[in-house]
């Protein structure tokens, strides 16, 4: 589904308000203006990658801070991740932990898949993310698991290597380890965290096995649930995936391609608490990830299906917070 649940996205908003960036201002910044609209009690509101992304890209820019991601993440409490949080919490263990964080990761994010292995030597648990994401979700998801086991288990327990597939510099990576205790390795094939296995069976403070077991009941419903709300949902993204540009994917025609009028393919999707904008929005940035670098950004405006150079240029400037040539110039400085 490539969202987050409003808690989660909410929480963001709460750490910049402790760093002086009001919600009004941050929400404006990346043109949410259905935020207010939703209903945090609900535990099926849920927020897109495309907000969530602008967001954390707005926060690094705002606070001059390229690891905003990372300092987010220590700031993680239980209730962030809503039912899940609690799930893990009243755990056994680290492996009753990662069981519930790889079965039950979309109730929090649908925006990646974890894996866990391990081998006569350490154990892994590996994220990748979809295409869409940005580094600082990485770095936030990464660190924000450590936090939280830190705080069910040892303030003081460090992995014995962390990876992050971002090319982070020598300075910042010394940042990174300077919290996590123990090598980062920037530049990696896959963002993972390594860690002894006799961590695996160390068991948590706050185990309640009566209330895991019921929390688990909940999850297996909300989980159930989520996946009947994505049906619809999945329908359209994979009909904008599958086109071969984006020229003239608006509403009306895709509303068209289901035989529906405009306001009842709106409906449907409100109902999944998403907006067709939404939607063509985050397409665009997967796209564009991939013609960087391959295409003019003159062809890869007509190709993500904008009438002039100004509108992509303002929806450059809000996915990166810099203009096209700006962009190309600190990527060029970085190596």
């Amino acid at each position: 589904m490539d969202t987050i649940t409003k808690i989660y996205f909410s929480s963001v908003l709460e750490y910049l308000e402790k760093n002086g960036i009001d919600k009004t201002t941050a929400l404006a910044a990346i043109q949410f203006e259905h935020y207010d609209e939703m209903d945090l009690s609900d535990k099926n509101s849920r927020v897109s990658l495309t907000h969530y992304n602008a967001l954390l890209q707005f926060a690094k820019v705002s606070l001059s801070e390229p690891l905003f991601g990372f300092y987010l993440g220590q700031d993680i409490r239980t209730a962030d991740y809503g039912l899940l949080g609690y799930l893990v919490e009243s755990g056994e263990n680290l492996t009753t932990a990662i069981a519930a964080l790889i079965h039950y990761d979309t109730l929090v994010a649908d925006i990646g898949t974890a894996k866990f292995r391990q081998n006569h030597q350490f154990a892994e648990i590996i994220w990748t993310p979809i295409p869409g994401c940005n580094e600082q979700v990485v770095l936030r998801n990464l660190t924000a698991w450590v936090a939280v086991i830190r705080q069910v288990m040892a303030a003081q327990l460090a992995p014995t290597n962390v990876y992050f597939n971002h090319p982070w510099t020598a300075k910042q990576k010394e940042t990174l380890a300077a919290w996590f205790h123990c090598p980062v390795v920037a530049n990696a094939k896959t963002n993972s965290i390594q860690f002894p296995l006799h961590y695996l069976t160390l068991p948590f403070r706050t185990e309640n096995r009566l209330i895991h077991q019921l929390l688990k009941q909940e999850s297996e419903q909300q989980l159930e649930h989520l996946h009947q709300q994505e049906k619809f949902f999945e329908k359209v993204n994979q009909f904008l995936r599958a086109k071969t540009d984006l020229q003239g994917c608006d509403l009306n025609n895709t509303a068209a391609h289901f035989h529906l009028s405009t306001r009842t393919l709106q409906r449907r999707l409100k109902a999944e608490q998403v907006y067709f904008s939404e939607l063509l929005d985050l397409e665009r940035q997967r796209r564009l990830r991939l013609y960087l670098g391959k295409m003019s950004f003159g062809q890869i405006s007509t190709a993500l299906g904008f009438n002039e150079q100004s509108s992509f240029n303002r929806a450059f400037y809000r996915w990166y917070q810099c203009t096209p040539l700006n962009f190309l110039k600190s990527v060029h400085q970085q190596y």
